[in-house]
């Protein structure tokens, strides 16, 4: 390589940036190896290397450990070179090769033996583990450490590098070890029938496991070819089967293409995942193929390849031959199209099983709860009195008596130190069983915990914790990603916490408020946000209090039981929100519930008297309902039908709607068959303007101004 001599520095910088390896390093040209960080590499990581002579003809020469790349550089072309520069610049080359094979063994002994003791290190795989659920596979042949997977790479049977893989599938090796050729083996290969060679850890145990083969695993495609040569060296007769990722999105179809060039090299074959017409784009491996299709699927394809051998001029093509395309190689196998399967499992092989009750007929095992109610009603200090109860294996104000055990609490909204604790202490909770969820660590360092994505690794930390009889998670509405308002959103957010709940067998306490507006309505329908908050909880209880005071001068308050699928669902406590000082923080002042007599009836019957007093602020349920309305309207017209989903998936009374509809300005028109609602930018609030009735009397058409008594609701 050539380049002008003025600044033979900034030349030889080209030469590597040329070579794709981008660094701010500034050579010191001592004609000794200088190792550098690699733009794009871990920070702290020096995976390039140099070396650079200035003096006489300058010269050098320069690589990437991570991914082999390397090359040489000239100040003057070898063509224009005297017999003496030629003669010197070789036996320079010659030495600065061996310098760097010197430093490169080095190195990869160092990353050798830094493998063996990470490894040593290592204990088994835990089975809860996110990659090893999010892949459905049994961990053949990984350790853990810490919470990251560990691969072995061997090379003639010596450990050469580790892979480690993340919670969230991130993979990196040990800077400087020995890959090439590098493989981690699954299965014992004495007696084998065929040697399976794939890309990715994953895949392989997906592939051991469907067909029993032992599983040469090569890190990457670009490994393929001398994972297979080294197979081919040491077996000459054992069939070898490459397993193509079928990388069908990325231009040349590298999965294919790397694994068709390795089997023709060795004379091995070629097996292609065979998703059928309903393909996923994001299918590409055996693994998605296994978690799409099943195990049968992946050992159809294994097997297809393995009946149908290469011919004798297939086996010996030459490894530039043009591979055939996905298309052909998909023709090529006979294996069957995958179907997606439903399991049944039928009556008479279900063993009945009785309701494990935390608090016999109130809050159940492995069930989700909610606990809704108007501002100032002490939701939270009821939470923590039931709590309190569990942590000591106190009584229920009923008088049964509740199981021991640990308390995971989740606030989005209370402060552990001033609010949550000293309610708990004044309880008289056994603080050392109960646990806040606090912060969560990744790759990218702390951040905050986040129930909507965050379920699996809190469901470690439980496990690890053990004997966790209730999660408390305050607001459930922080478990939702998308629109709360949603029944469809509202069931993706919340089934991970309920199945979380169901695998620890712990009950889960979701909190909430009631959506003003409301009153004199069932209390399920009065939760804020979709109904589906009330319809996926099993049971659902309610508080309430009344204004004004009873007869002994108290404010009356009642937590009641408003729906249960699991047990009767009506009756309740009378409660009282009680100030006390901590004893053991004289100064610190907190709120803990005394229970009191028992109530029967049904909610919506108990409830009427206090919705009277306490429910009753149409000015905020109005205003509620018209930012409403404004936020659902803000991007241009919407469907009616959505609208009327909407507003009932939120809770809202009809009344309210058709009064904030006018004050905020909105219509409603009719384009072909579908009526619309909409915002004009200049429509003047406060003025009466044209209804929906379509919506509101569920008639289509305009019908002018209708009175809210004419208004029919719908169950949806």
């Amino acid at each position: 390589m050539t380049a002008p001599t003025d600044n033979p520095i900034a030349a030889f910088l080209d030469a590597l940036r040329g070579a794709g390896i981008e660094t701010d390093y500034l050579p010191q040209a001592t004609g000794k190896m200088e190792r550098f960080h690699v733009k794009g590499d871990k920070s702290g990581s020096k995976n390039g290397w140099l070396v650079l002579h200035l003096d006489g003809l300058p010269a050098g020469s320069f690589g990437n450990w991570k991914d082999g790349t390397s090359g040489t550089w000239c100040a003057k072309a070898d063509k224009v070179m005297t017999p003496t520069e030629r003669t010197a610049h070789r036996e320079r080359i010659e030495a600065m090769r061996r310098e760097r094979e010197a430093e490169e063994a080095k190195v990869k002994a160092a990353a050798a033996a830094k493998a063996e003791r990470l490894w040593n290190t290592a204990a088994p795989v835990k089975a809860d583990h996110a990659y090893v659920l999010a892949k459905r596979i049994k961990p053949y042949g990984a350790k853990q450490l810490q919470d990251m997977l560990v691969i072995p790479a061997r090379l003639d049977g010596k450990l050469t590098t580790l892979q480690f893989i993340g919670l969230d599938g991130t993979k990196r090796f040990i800077s400087g070890g020995a890959k090439k050729a590098g493989r981690c083996l699954i299965g014992d290969l004495k007696g084998a029938v065929a040697l399976l060679i794939c890309e990715g850890w994953a895949t392989g145990c997906t592939l051991r496991e469907a067909t029993g083969h032992p599983v040469a695993i090569a890190f990457d495609a670009g490994n393929l070819i001398h994972v297979a040569q080294a197979a081919r060296a040491k077996f000459p007769t054992l069939p070898l089967i490459l397993c193509a990722d079928d990388d069908h999105l990325t231009e040349g179809n590298p999965g294919i293409t790397k694994a068709g060039e390795a089997a023709q090299t060795v004379g091995g074959l070629l097996a292609v995942p065979n998703f059928g017409e309903d393909r996923p784009d994001t299918a590409t491996d055996f693994n998605d193929l296994a978690a799409w299709c099943g195990l049968e699927a992946v050992k159809g394809c294994i097997d297809t390849a393995l009946n149908s051998p290469p011919t004798a001029q297939e086996a010996h093509q030459p490894a530039d031959t043009p591979r055939p395309s996905h298309q052909e190689a998909s023709e090529k196998s006979t294996a069957p199209e995958c179907e997606l399967t439903v399991e049944l499992i039928r009556a008479c092989d279900v063993i009945p099983e009785a309701v494990t009750w935390l608090w016999p007929g109130w809050m159940a095992a492995g069930k989700m709860h909610v606990l809704g109610g108007a501002p100032g009603t002490g939701k939270t200090t009821i939470s923590m009195s039931l709590a309190a109860t569990v942590t000591m294996g106190g009584r229920w104000p009923d008088g049964s008596r509740s199981p021991i055990g640990n308390v995971v609490v989740w606030s989005g909204e209370d402060d552990p130190a001033d609010t949550l604790v000293p309610r708990l202490a004044l309880s008289g909770a056994d603080l050392s069983r109960v646990y806040f969820v606090a912060d969560v660590f990744d790759m990218d360092g702390r951040r905050s915990f986040d129930p909507a994505k965050d379920m699996e690794p809190l469901r470690r930390k439980l496990e690890s914790i053990g004997d966790v009889r209730l999660l408390i998670v305050d607001p459930i509405v922080s478990a939702i990603a998308g629109d709360s308002h949603k029944n469809a959103e509202v069931r993706r957010g919340l089934q991970p916490l309920a199945d979380l709940a169901a695998s620890m067998r712990c009950a889960l306490l979701g909190i909430t408020h009631f959506s003003k507006g409301t009153g004199g309505r069932d209390p399920v329908e009065r939760l804020t946000g979709s109904l589906a908050f009330g319809a996926l909880a099993r049971v659902v209880l309610v508080a309430a209090k009344h204004q004004e005071e009873g007869e002994d001068g108290r404010t009356v308050r009642l937590f009641l039981r408003a729906k249960s699928n699991i047990g009767p669902d009506d009756g309740g406590f009378e409660y009282d929100l009680q100030q006390g000082e901590l004893k053991t923080h004289p100064g610190i002042f907190a709120s803990a519930v005394s229970w009191g007599n028992s109530v029967d009836g049904a909610a919506r019957d108990l409830l009427a008297t206090a919705d009277a007093t306490t429910d009753n602020d149409e000015r905020d349920a109005l205003d509620d309902a018209k930012q409403f309305l404004r936020d659902l309207l803000s991007e241009g017209p919407v469907p009616a039908k959505q609208v009327d989903a909407d507003i009932r998936g939120a809770g809202y009374a009809l009344r309210t709607i058709n009064r904030a509809k006018k004050l905020v300005g909105a219509t409603s028109y009719k384009e072909g068959k579908t009526w619309l609602w909409k915002i004009e930018k200049n429509a003047q609030y406060g003025q009466d303007c044209q209804p929906c009735q379509e919506i509101l009397t569920r008639n289509h058409g305009n019908l002018g101004n209708v009175e809210s008594k004419k208004l029919v609701e719908v169950e949806i």
